[in-house]
This record gives C-alpha cells, structure tokens and sequence, in this order.
C-alpha cells in the first residue's frame, strides 16, 4: 500500500514538474532589436517576474534579456497545435480545444500567438458559459501586454465578455479609449458594442442611432464590421415595428456581403 502512495504520489510530482516546465518553455524566435536592428535567433522564453525576453542565440553560450522596449519587432514561429485547436472552437467542439489553447498561452506568452489563442479561448469560455473566465483571462494577457487591446478581433471578445457579466462602466471606458485613440478598424467594433449595450438595456433608438447606424454611415470603408452592424440594426428596426427600413437592412446585407456569416444566417433563417 506504501508503494502504491509512492507511485501515485511520485507520479503527481512529475505530472506537476512536466506542467511548470511546459508553462515556461523556450520557443525558437527572432528578435529584431531596437535602434541597432540586430537580429537575435534562438530559443526565447518570457520571464514574467523581471518583464523581460530570455534569448540564447543559436550556437552562442552568451544569454540576453531584453525589455519589450528594447524589442523592435518578434518573429515566432506558430505553434503546429494552433490551427488544429481554432478548427475545433469553429465546429463547435470547445472541451477539446480548450486544454489545448491554455497551453499555448502559457507557452507563448508575450510570443505572438498567445493574443490569437487568448481570443479563441474566450470566445470558447463564452460558448460554455463562463463569461468571468474569459474577462479574467483576458485581463490577465493585456496586464502582460497591453497592445493585445488594440488587436480587434481580442478586443471584440472580450469586450462581449464585460458585456455578458454587466461591467457596463469597466466596457464604456475600454470603448471610449478605442474610439478616440484606436485604429479606425477598432473603432469600428467599439461603435457596434455601443449599440449592443443599448440593445441590453432595452433601448432601441440608441442601439440604432450611437451603435449600428453610425457604424454603417460614418465606417462603411471598414467592410469587415459592415454585416454585423446591418444584421443587427434590421434586428432593432423589426423589433420597433419598423419593418420596411429592416427590409432595406436585409436587402443591403444580402447584396453586398452574401458571402458573409449574417447573410447566411438570414437566408437560413436563423
């Protein structure tokens, strides 16, 4: 009985060593370093306590530590595990993907992939139903980096996520910063969560007017935001009894982006 407690338990330790050595691993990288344009490549791994990249070049027994402003530009090769996980959150299969994407984060952060697998990961939270874990988590990767809200795609999700645990003043503050001081693709996404808020709150003239409406008048050049915000303003117009202009929405949407994820939720009927 003695035995078998030490196998279990000797068995645990290794688990939990192989675990912590996983979350700290080095990944192959190239680092371009600022000011000189020195390119530095080997194994690299962040070093979270001190804020700094720990690079051995190829073939160099000399170690450098970088800080992310003595860092120009990172080039990290992308983990093969990656896409396979982002194919299981799009068909739906988020128990799968998910232990998957947690290990890529912590393996990467601060190396490029860790903001894509952070988004996915999210958005899988919010699929099961876990809306904190995915504002946790998010807030977790922006505390280490920061430019991760300025990616859309991260910060659209987490911004649903804030909307989905009613953290109103936390949401409206991360979309005035994006609004008056992101790039015009961001701005774009913020303007739409605006609307969303609205809708929640059950007011539908500002859904329409602060939200999807300005975001199909004054950003019809961003035509990546374009079908959300039609599909959704033609939602708030059939829900105002307004149903000619929610006709002109759908007609808009079905003739400009077909192709698009709402137009093929329109033309299935969802």
């Amino acid at each position: 009985m003695k035995t078998m407690r030490k196998i279990t338990g000797l068995t645990t330790l290794i688990a939990t060593l192989l675990v912590a050595g996983m979350a700290n691993a080095a990944v192959m990288a190239i680092i371009t370093k600022a000011g000189t344009g020195q390119e530095l490549k080997g194994s690299v791994k962040w070093q979270a306590t001190t804020r700094q990249y720990v690079i051995q070049p190829e073939g160099s027994p000399v170690q450098y530590k970088l800080s992310p402003s003595d860092v120009a530009h990172i080039q990290v090769e992308r983990p093969p595990q990656l896409d396979s996980a982002i194919k299981q959150v799009r068909s739906g299969n988020y128990a799968r993907a998910l232990p998957v994407l947690e290990t890529i984060m912590k393996e990467y952060t601060m190396l490029e992939h860790d903001v894509t697998a952070a988004q996915y990961l999210a958005h899988s939270y919010l699929k099961t139903k876990e809306p904190r874990k995915a504002v946790a988590m998010c807030d977790k990767v922006m505390s280490s980096n920061p430019k991760a809200a300025q990616d859309e795609q991260f910060a659209g999700i987490y911004w649903q996520a804030l909307l989905e645990t009613d953290q109103y003043i936390k949401l409206n503050k991360a979309l005035g910063i994006a609004i008056e001081g992101g790039s015009r693709q961001l701005a774009a996404v913020a303007q739409i969560k605006r609307g969303d808020i609205a809708k929640q709150k059950g007011d539908l003239d500002n859904a329409l007017i602060d939200g999807y409406l300005r975001t199909v008048v004054f950003f019809q050049g961003i035509k990546s935001v374009q079908p959300e915000a039609l599909f959704k303003a033609a939602q708030c117009f059939e829900e105002k009894g307004q149903h000619s202009y929610a006709e002109k929405m759908r007609k808009e949407l079905l003739s400009s982006y077909p192709q698009s994820e709402q137009a093929r939720q329109l033309r299935g009927g969802a």
